[in-house]
């Protein structure tokens, strides 16, 4: 009979700050849906008005969110180091959909006078939950930088990129739930 192989400390903490992340990630998960919810109360009340830009621009927007979750799930598959230039890759897609969403924020904000509180809810939710999303994508894109930077310098950054790598597919549902719940007429 053989005895278990032992668990090195670094492999131990490796797999509470997984444990830790999906938790975190969850609770996370349970504010954005009562938020989701919220909105669907609302929208079941009166009419829900379109958020007077392009919904199409805006999904477009998401794949780039989309696009990233892939280049990581790719980048998991393989064996031995993570790809840095995948890695980088997915930052530059996070930097171009904060950009783009900032984008369309102005638009509706100034172009559109999709304005708080003159709107009412709609205006709310569209603002608010871009921006408390746009703020968990930004968090993303500071791990997976921080990522970038160590690992040229020998640092062990497989933990981090996991954890990191799950932050990201994190705010991809997300963003796919924000899109139907509040973006959709």
């Amino acid at each position: 009979m053989s005895t278990p192989a032992r668990s090195t400390p670094s492999e131990v903490d490796a797999r509470t700050q997984w444990l830790g992340t999906v938790l975190g990630l969850s609770a996370w998960a349970m504010f954005f849906a009562a938020l989701m919810f919220a909105v669907g109360w609302y929208r079941m009340r009166e009419a829900w008005p379109s958020p007077r830009v392009p919904t199409w621009g805006l999904g477009l927007t998401g794949l780039l969110l989309v696009a990233g979750s892939v280049a990581l799930y790719l980048g998991s598959r393989r064996e031995g180091p993570r790809p840095l230039w995948a890695t980088w890759g997915v930052w530059a897609l996070g930097l171009g959909f904060l950009v783009l969403q900032a984008m369309w924020m102005h638009r509706a904000w100034w172009t559109e006078h999709l304005r708080i509180p003159e709107s009412g809810v709609p205006a709310s939710a569209f603002h608010g939950l871009t921006a408390l999303h746009a703020l968990h994508v930004l968090a993303v894109e500071v791990g997976l930088f921080a990522c970038c930077w160590r690992h040229p310098r020998g640092v062990d950054v497989r933990a981090s990129w996991r954890t990191w790598s799950l932050g990201w597919h994190f705010v991809t549902v997300t963003w796919v739930f924000l899109f139907i719940a509040v973006y959709l007429p």
